[in-house]
């Protein structure tokens, strides 16, 4: 049976960077379950599409690009809202904070942590994507500009930037960063 020379490699970048492509999803505001879908969609094209990659790094590139732009076609198809606005679906706050705080530190938190995803929804998709690339998968600015197609000294540059503006945008909601 007549399989394409480039699918096994391909699939088994796929298969042992899912974690780190569904690390991804999340950070694109997608649920457990939703991030399973956009694999099983990441799955299909990465059968569809084997034969036309023989580097691991242009795969992961590939692989990284085309989960983010399935996270973002899910959420314009299911919530008709911008792609700016897709950390609106992070897991609840109970889920990110332990139990060693009580209702009032939980409830202060709970409010900062709207105004933080506020105004990361406010990023461009390309800034949040490096954002969740370096906070979310713990990857150096050279993975990133291999991702990104950037140098890694841009990659930097743009993250300083995104701090930057994350810092002023929390300082004018009365947060300090």
């Amino acid at each position: 049976m007549g399989q394409r020379q480039g699918q096994p490699r391909l699939l088994s970048v796929f298969l042992r960077e899912r974690d780190r492509l569904r690390r991804i999803a999340a950070g694109m505001g997608m649920n457990s379950a939703d991030a399973e879908d956009v694999l099983q969609d990441v799955s299909l094209q990465v059968l569809k599409y084997a034969d036309r990659f023989e580097q691991e790094n242009v795969m992961m590139r590939w692989l990284v690009k085309t989960t983010v732009n399935h996270c973002l076609s899910e959420h314009r198809r299911r919530f008709r809202h911008k792609a700016s606005r897709i950390l609106r679906r992070r897991p609840d706050l109970g889920q990110v904070i332990g139990g060693d705080c009580d209702a009032t530190d939980r409830a202060g938190l709970g409010e900062e942590l709207e105004i933080v995803r506020g105004a990361l929804a406010e990023l461009d998709p390309s800034l949040l994507l490096i954002v969740v690339l370096r906070y979310f998968c713990d990857l150096d600015s050279k993975a990133i500009g291999e991702i990104v197609e950037m140098n890694a000294s841009t990659v930097r540059a743009r993250l300083r930037e995104t701090r930057m503006l994350l810092a002023g945008k929390l300082i004018q909601r009365g947060i300090e960063p």
